[in-house]
């Protein structure tokens, strides 16, 4: 990866500039509501690693199922889950996740990962983007 052309696709913050702790995230006041776009999920505390990632025609739809999945409650307890996103235009989708799932070490799997076909699209992970 190192020395590797990346996009910055401008992962979205809090207003504080934070990135968002799920728990505490109303999508619906975000306004995603039919916004298509890519997310990314990971816990923090001692030891942070990357959870999973996804696509969505409805941002506000994909980020309020998260808040009810197991898996993820699982990790909250583990220093906390935290998510952004990015309004990916569709056809850029596939292939930022292919990106996504070929460099970081998820934790769960994505429900509906694209083709091994796909062309990588890279850019750069949440909180790695440049200065």
């Amino acid at each position: 990866m190192i020395g590797e052309n990346r996009t910055d696709p401008k992962w979205a913050r809090s207003r504080k500039g934070n990135f968002h702790r799920l728990i505490y995230l109303r999508p619906g006041n975000e306004g995603l509501a039919g916004v298509s776009g890519v997310y990314v999920v990971w816990h923090g505390g001692l030891k942070p690693e990357w959870i999973t990632v996804g696509k969505s025609n409805d941002l506000n739809g994909a980020l309020e199922s998260l808040l009810d999945n197991d898996d993820i409650e699982y990790y909250e307890k583990r220093g906390g889950v935290f998510v952004t996103w990015s309004q990916i235009k569709n056809e850029y989708q596939d292939g930022v996740l292919r990106h996504l799932i070929d460099t970081l070490d998820l934790l769960v799997p994505p429900a509906g990962t694209p083709g091994r076909n796909t062309k990588p699209i890279p850019v750069f992970p949440p909180g790695m983007e440049p200065a």
